[in-house]
């Protein structure tokens, strides 16, 4: 006699409905959210009354521009004549007295860092940076 046994079949679980849900979920939660066009942050950065007031010498003030132009007593001269620069500087600046940098917003940095240091190597201590506006 032949007895009819049932194997045990292995319980699947099928996972293919479950990725079909969790996509559906994604696409949910992306078309919901919200969505932020402007990702920059606006600041509002304090103003300083206490530096116009300090600024008064006009006479101790190098203006860099984004050409490299270097301004110094309505002399211009060139970021490449900047040792020539450095000795009129040394004999006309009063060491003790402020030096305003006033440089434009798209100056190359190397030039103000360069400025900068060939100032302090000079011995000058009281340096004031500003943003140049015409």
């Amino acid at each position: 006699m032949k007895f009819n046994v049932e194997k045990e079949r292995a319980l699947t679980v099928e996972i293919t409905p479950l990725i079909d849900i969790v996509f559906l979920l994604v696409i949910f939660f992306v078309v919901t959210s919200k969505i932020e066009t402007n990702q920059y942050l606006t600041l509002d950065l304090p103003e300083s009354e206490a530096f116009a007031s300090s600024a008064v010498n006009e006479s101790q003030n190098i203006i860099l521009l984004e050409t490299g132009v270097l301004i110094v007593n309505n002399q211009e001269f060139s970021i490449t004549e900047i040792d020539q620069l450095f000795i009129g500087i040394n004999a006309t600046f009063s060491k003790s007295d402020l030096v305003v940098l006033s440089i434009e917003n798209k100056a190359i940095h190397g030039w103000v860092i360069e400025l900068m240091d060939g100032l302090e190597q000079l011995g000058f201590q009281n340096i004031q940076i500003k943003t140049y506006t015409k």
